[in-house]
This record gives structure tokens, C-alpha cells and sequence, in this order.
């Protein structure tokens, strides 16, 4: 279950349609270019840019042949259709000087042209709960004494994502200087292994909601606020906050 709903509208996206096609005959939804889901060969596969950040997203209905659950993670609405989609290209960021600090997509640039945020994109990163934690269940889940090790994924998966990730979010840096930051945190009953409810923040910047996290899983356990409340809390705050 997405944070706040997993569909994206396309309108509210910023997505502009690059090519809508129409319909075709059965022998395109066996071509080349769909195995490779990267034609808009006929009436169920588009491709869109989104000109506030450059990325292009190729898109198939649900159902089609050529969707791919794995890489085909983000979820577009248009004209009450619904769109499988995943990155198809990224724009390249504008080089920094010595003395300017500029925003690009959802990172804020250092004058060393280094990253110092990245925010969540919310058409990549809505966030995602974890079906097993509910208000009902907080006290066999996360008010349990080191419960979020046991559902951490491990490192070698949240490694190969990062660097998908990190192209999604048109970040060039080295992996090795980001982190895959949950948006609804594991002590919160975030999602643990759902890409939308993970994004490549600079390891600068990754403990920075950590004294909030706990705080609000205290509350919680105390009875305090609602686990729902807490969680609304803590997306504003990495919305705006990384």
C-alpha cells in the first residue's frame, strides 16, 4: 500500500504526453522494440517526459505482453487508464562553478558540485507500508525490541537499487557516497523492500530524521499518537527535509 496512494496523476506528475500512438496490429505487440519496451509501437505502450526533471518514462496498460513487474514500478493515471512505467531516459544536470549552488530535480548541489540533498520524488518514492504493521499489531511488530532487524533488507539488495535508483533521480555521484533511505521508516511499519518506499540520499544526510523516527515510534508505543499520525508526520518532514 502506497503512502497517500500508489497511483500517480498524470497532470499532477507535471508529465507532458512525448508520443501517443494509435491502435496497432497483433504483430507489433511481438516486435522487437516492445520486447524491449522502448516503441510506442501501438495503442497500449506511450512514453512521456516529465520537463520539470528530464526524465522519460516508457509506459505499457496493465496487462500488456511487454510489462515488467520488476522494472515496471511506477504507476501513471491518464484518462482513466492505468500505466505500468519505468525510466527511459535521464536528463544530464548542469555543471556547477565554484560559486554557485544550484537545485536540480530533487537534489540541492553543493558549491563543490557535490550532493548535499536528496529529496523523494514523489512519481518514484510515494512511500509504502508493511502489510504486518497496523495500529493493531504494533505491539508484536515494531514496539518489539529490535524487530526492524529482522525485516531489514540486505545490503546487496538495497545496493543494486540504489544504482537504479540513483538513475531515476538523475544522480551522477558515486554509489558509494548514497545510502537507500526508507520514506516510511522500518520502525514505523515502512515497506522494507518496495522501491517506492526507497530513494538514494547522500550518507551526509541520512541520519538527519533518525531523532524523529525515534521519537515517534516511542510515541506510538506509549500510546501517545496514532501510528498513522506519526507516519503522516515523518513524510512531511523527508519531504521537505531528505
Amino acid at each position: 500500500m502506497a503512502f497517500g496512494g500508489a497511483a500517480v496523476g498524470l497532470a499532477a506528475a507535471g508529465f507532458i504526453a512525448a508520443t501517443t500512438v494509435g491502435a496497432g496490429d497483433a504483430s507489433a505487440h511481438r516486435s522487437g522494440c516492445h520486447a524491449l519496451h522502448s516503441c510506442p509501437s501501438d495503442d497500449h505502450t506511450y512514453r512521456w517526459l516529465d520537463p520539470s526533471t528530464g526524465l522519460g518514462w516508457d509506459c505499457a496498460k496493465a496487462g500488456a505482453p511487454e510489462l515488467d513487474p520488476v522494472r515496471d514500478t511506477t504507476v501513471i493515471i491518464s484518462d482513466a487508464y492505468t500505466y505500468d512505467c519505468r525510466a527511459a531516459a535521464v536528463a544530464t544536470a548542469p555543471p556547477t562553478t565554484a560559486t554557485e549552488t544550484i537545485t536540480y530535480s530533487t537534489s540541492t548541489t553543493t558549491t563543490t558540485g557535490g550532493p548535499e540533498v536528496v529529496l523523494p520524488n514523489a512519481s518514484i518514492t510515494p512511500g509504502a507500508f508493511n502489510a504486518a504493521v497496523r495500529q493493531a499489531t504494533i505491539r508484536k511488530t515494531i514496539c518489539v525490541r529490535g524487530w526492524t532487524k529482522t525485516v531489514r533488507p540486505p545490503v546487496a539488495y538495497t545496493n543494486t537499487l540504489k544504482r537504479r535508483q540513483m538513475s531515476l533521480y538523475g544522480e551522477t555521484g558515486l554509489p558509494s557516497g548514497y545510502e537507500e533511505d526508507h520514506l516510511i521508516p522500518l520502525e514505523l511499519g515502512g515497506a522494507p523492500r518496495n522501491p517506492r518506499n526507497l530513494w538514494p540520499e547522500p550518507r551526509s544526510e541520512s541520519r538527519v530524521s533518525d531523532p524523529l523516527e525515534t521519537k515517534l515510534k516511542r510515541g506510538v508505543c506509549r500510546g501517545a499518537l496514532t501510528l498513522a499520525k506519526a507516519r503522516t508526520t515523518i513524510h512531511t518532514f523527508k519531504a521537505k527535509h531528505g
